[in-house]
């Protein structure tokens, strides 16, 4: 009767959990002479969109040399280099516009308009989106200071009570804010 009992007692015990869909060996074994190499990271490949004449948004700020094959392309040819006082660097003049180039790194884009045209407008062709915030507004320019990681934006009106504008020169940051 007394093994009559023990078989009783160990046979209602509860049984141990089971997950099913779980493997009993782990599917990944860590192998210690392999060594994990990371995946490559693909560098973006940049495209200028279509409405877009200088994309000044993603030239400006950039190291010259890692982008010169999309600055000779929206800009044109180099016409003029001209050094500058002071810690500016030098003024890169182009087919299309002005550079501005200290420690290798753009910090100024000057682009004249082909036609005047509005601000909004104005912004949207050189690659920033459309601004309807509010502007310091002078007799000679509009400015927009700190926006999208920009200093100051400045756009020179084609005349005194004009609205359009015929100029645009965006600054990442001022040489003499660096010293």
């Amino acid at each position: 009767m007394t093994s009559l009992l023990a078989i009783l007692a160990l046979g209602c015990s509860t049984p141990e959990p089971v997950l099913s869909g779980i493997p009993a060996e782990p599917i990944l074994q860590p192998d210690a002479g392999a060594v994990v190499q990371p995946t490559p990271r693909q560098a973006s490949v940049y495209a200028k969109a279509d409405d877009v004449d200088i994309d000044v948004r993603h030239l400006c700020g950039k190291r010259m040399d890692a982008i010169r094959t999309e600055l000779f392309e929206q800009m044109g040819k180099q016409e003029n280099v001209r050094l500058l006082g002071g810690n500016q660097g030098q003024e890169i003049q182009f087919t299309r516009g002005v550079v501005r180039v200290a420690d290798g790194t753009i910090y100024m884009i000057g682009i004249a308009l082909n036609e005047p045209m509005y601000r909004r407008e104005a912004l949207q062709s050189l690659g920033f989106p459309a601004f309807t915030g509010g502007v310091i507004r002078t007799s000679r320019d509009y400015r927009i200071n700190n926006t999208w990681d920009f200093r100051r934006i400045r756009m020179l009106r084609a005349g005194r009570d004009n609205e359009k504008v015929t100029k645009v020169e965006a600054w990442r940051w001022l040489p003499r804010e660096r010293q």
